[in-house]
């Protein structure tokens, strides 16, 4: 087992000197020079003798590197069908028992140009089944008309959690865990150019910026998964209740539109 794992390091090593002297030559532009390959041997004799000492067992190494959060999770392997369909029955946290019905998602599934991601279900949401469908979902509406864009062709809107809380209270950390996942497999599926996550509690879940105030998060453009571009902006509840909030969320938007290239009510493209 030593002289194998000696064998396998002593190739790594010289398998590195190789992409060295290739990127030496490139740049050289000198294809006639030959390079002699070093014996890597003693090398690779040292760094085995070190790492001896630090050997764990496979038990040890297991504990310290457990499976991640939601590995082997059903929702994981699902389609967008399967997985709706497994939102209708979920009993996963406290939340369905007090829920009418789960609100998963609405709109263009395949490739939309944006993502939009509240926190939870209301009262009317909880009633239809729909996402944004109440006061704050008619303003929501009309902010996405503003910059080209709309449910029924290239925007998808869903939330962190599936099921209202009730009192329309704040989601707590486990019911966010729990329904996270499909959220996470949602993005996955939908594939969306971009996500727009509205409120602090959206915002901070997709981010990972735990501890940052909706005022550090908004107006910025972070990257999901380092892949898809995200950006927050304050909640259409939020600004029902402060009017004040109008003008930071209008900017926010013109800057997603921009940046896809989308068209901005009053502006020529």
């Amino acid at each position: 087992m030593q002289e194998d794992r000696k064998k396998a390091l002593q190739g790594a090593l010289a398998e590195t000197e190789n992409l060295i002297n290739m990127f030496e030559r490139t740049v050289r532009r000198n294809w006639d020079l030959e390079i002699p390959r070093t014996d890597f041997s003693q090398t690779a004799q040292k760094i085995l003798a070190n790492l001896e000492p630090a050997q764990e067992t496979k038990e040890e190494i297991k504990e310290e590197n457990p499976a991640p959060a939601g590995h082997g999770d059903i929702r994981l392997s699902l389609d967008l069908a399967g997985l709706k369909k497994d939102c209708a029955s979920c009993n996963r946290c406290r939340l369905a028992q007090t829920r009418n019905n789960t609100v998963f998602g609405d709109g263009c599934e395949v490739r939309p140009d944006v993502l939009v991601v509240g926190e939870g279900p209301g009262e009317t949401e909880d009633k239809t089944g729909l996402p944004f469908v109440g006061r704050a979902g008619e303003l929501l509406t009309k902010m996405l008309a503003a910059i080209s864009l709309n449910r029924e062709s290239n925007c998808y809107i869903t939330n962190t959690v599936k099921c209202r809380p009730p009192e329309n209270r704040d989601p707590l950390v486990d019911e966010k865990q729990i329904c996270g996942l499909y959220v996470r497999q949602q993005i996955a599926l939908i594939r969306p150019k971009a996500i727009l996550c509205l409120g602090k509690g959206a915002s901070c879940m997709l981010t990972g910026e735990e501890d940052s105030s909706m005022g550090q998060l908004r107006g910025r453009f972070f990257f999901y998964d380092n892949s898809i571009p995200l950006i927050c902006t304050y909640h259409p509840a939020a600004v029902l209740r402060n009017p004040d909030l109008k003008r930071p969320v209008w900017e926010d938007l013109k800057k997603l539109a921009r940046f896809l290239n989308l068209g901005i009510a009053g502006e020529r493209k």
